[in-house]
């Protein structure tokens, strides 16, 4: 069977074996034009065996619906790696429409009153980034934002809940998530 990995909103972006997928049909890395607030997207249920969405999610309208179609069409166990602004940094971009928080998978969870989707995703790790990996940062600031994000990811909750403004916002938040769709219908 053929192992499918995306690369959703690769733009020029191209990864070797993954699947490019974006919306813009002048996106050189893309094999697959789609616009991926329309739903479904182009790929059979259970297909697909890894995600990478690197800083697209902010861009879309409704990051539970994409996420229940990323859900959708991942198999058993496929990975989904999601890179974002962390919402302490977000709306530098005029073309931000969602804020992510280290929330992001806990609306799945259906032990709270607030959860979407017959989905389960399992939380591999969560990470703050002060700074977004090849940025245009000197080296002191490169040091400084190896100090702050060591101390962010001790609990990035509490990071995020209690002082993540005071260091003027995290660049980017980065989850790996796996899907659990065996355990889909246990409570």
């Amino acid at each position: 069977m053929k192992t499918i990995k995306l690369n959703l909103g690769c733009g020029q972006r191209r990864i070797p074996g993954f699947t490019g997928v974006d919306n813009n049909p002048n996106a050189t890395a893309a094999q697959v034009t789609h616009n991926l607030e329309s739903f479904p997207y182009p790929f059979e249920d259970n297909s697909v065996d890894e995600i990478l969405m690197d800083h697209i999610l902010e861009h879309l309208e409704s990051p539970i619906n994409i996420l229940i179609e990323l859900y959708r069409i991942c198999k058993d166990e496929a990975q989904i790696t999601l890179k974002s602004p962390h919402f302490s940094c977000n709306w530098l971009h005029p073309g931000h429409k969602s804020g992510i928080s280290t929330m992001l998978f806990g609306y799945f969870d259906r032990s709270t009153s607030d959860f979407y989707g017959d989905c389960r995703f399992k939380v591999n790790s969560i990470k703050l980034r002060w700074l977004r990996p090849g940025g245009p940062h000197g080296k002191v600031v490169r040091a400084l934002g190896a100090v702050v994000d060591l101390f962010a990811n001790l609990h990035p909750g509490f990071c995020q809940r209690v002082w993540c403004y005071w260091v003027g916002g995290f660049e980017e938040i980065e989850f790996v998530v796996t899907v659990q769709k065996a355990k889909t219908n246990q409570k």
